[in-house]
């Protein structure tokens, strides 16, 4: 994905995992995966010295 993809989708995900309907096991797999994406757009941040 592109950086501007990564950054929707982070920002998509931390809005949706405050939804008052998830389970515990889905707000585990949803913290996970936006734990990966936030890693990834700091590694794409780093790479292209974006502030």
């Amino acid at each position: 994905m592109k950086y501007k993809e990564l950054q929707i989708t982070k920002h998509s995900l931390q809005h949706y995992i405050r939804r008052p309907t998830a389970t515990s096991k889905e707000l585990s797999e949803e913290r996970h995966l936006l734990v990966k994406i936030t890693n990834e757009v700091d590694k794409l941040k780093e790479r292209h010295g974006i502030n």
